[in-house]
């Protein structure tokens, strides 16, 4: 038997829209009726953790093993719930039994374990930055670093997270090797000037703006940013 494909595609739905609410008690239901397997208590899970709880998250990524013992993604979406929680040895266990599911690479860990273990690092942080969480936040974009050092998207989440965290300085280094990468990403370059901007280099910061408006001379928000420099420069001529 499988899950009710119209319950669980709307818990889906609504945990994509981040009515994480909304997903736990579609999902509720749906268990408690008898009829979801791995794949339900798994999301149940998510959900669970994401509305912060985490005990019963377990409990629900524990349903999912029972039915299916080789399911990678819920042992590591367990494993970050019990690190979460500070159960860090038994978090090694569900990641040492993911680890043996397959071949490691670079990380230690298999690439297809690696990849959902850093995403979920990810998912956290990027929580953790919407409740205004900036040190948890920054701890989970590390984490999923660790993993995956080069993932941009993540070294992009981090940059902005240490920005909201009064870190320009550092958030600049994070910047530098993003555009070492891609050097003419527009979001990472409106990010570097503002880092700029920040410590007070305005010549640097005025420098990425205007390279961004020669790669990107559509970008409405480098006229803003632009005007917002020409007036802190006429502070500072006038003080």
């Amino acid at each position: 038997m499988e899950a009710s494909p119209d319950l669980l595609s709307l818990a889906k739905e609504r945990f994509a829209a981040r009515d994480y609410h909304g997903a736990t008690l579609l999902l509720t239901s749906l268990t408690q009726e008898g009829l979801a397997f791995a794949d339900a208590f798994n999301l149940l899970g998510l959900s669970l953790a994401m509305v912060d709880r985490a005990d019963d998250a377990v409990a629900a990524f524990d349903e999912a093993l029972r039915v299916n013992p080789r399911y990678v993604e819920a042992h590591l979406n367990r494993a970050v719930v019990l690190n979460h929680l500070g159960r860090e040895s038994d978090a090694q266990v569900s990641l040492s039994r993911a680890a043996e599911l397959g071949a490691t690479d670079e990380s230690g860990y298999p690439a297809v374990v690696a990849n959902t273990l850093a995403n979920a690092h990810f998912s956290l942080g990027r929580a953790y930055r919407e409740a205004g969480t900036m040190e948890r936040a920054i701890e989970q974009y590390r984490l999923a670093l660790e993993l995956r050092p080069r993932f941009n998207d993540i070294r992009l989440e981090l940059s902005k997270a240490l920005i909201d965290q009064g870190e320009p300085g550092e958030a600049a280094t994070v910047l530098d090797d993003i555009l070492s990468d891609r050097p003419s990403w527009l979001a990472a370059m409106l990010l570097r000037g503002l880092a700029a901007y920040l410590q007070g280099d305005l010549d640097a910061a005025g420098t990425m703006w205007d390279e961004a408006s020669r790669r990107h001379p559509e970008e409405p928000r480098l006229e803003t940013y632009r005007s917002m420099l020409a007036r802190r420069r006429k502070e500072l001529s006038n003080a």
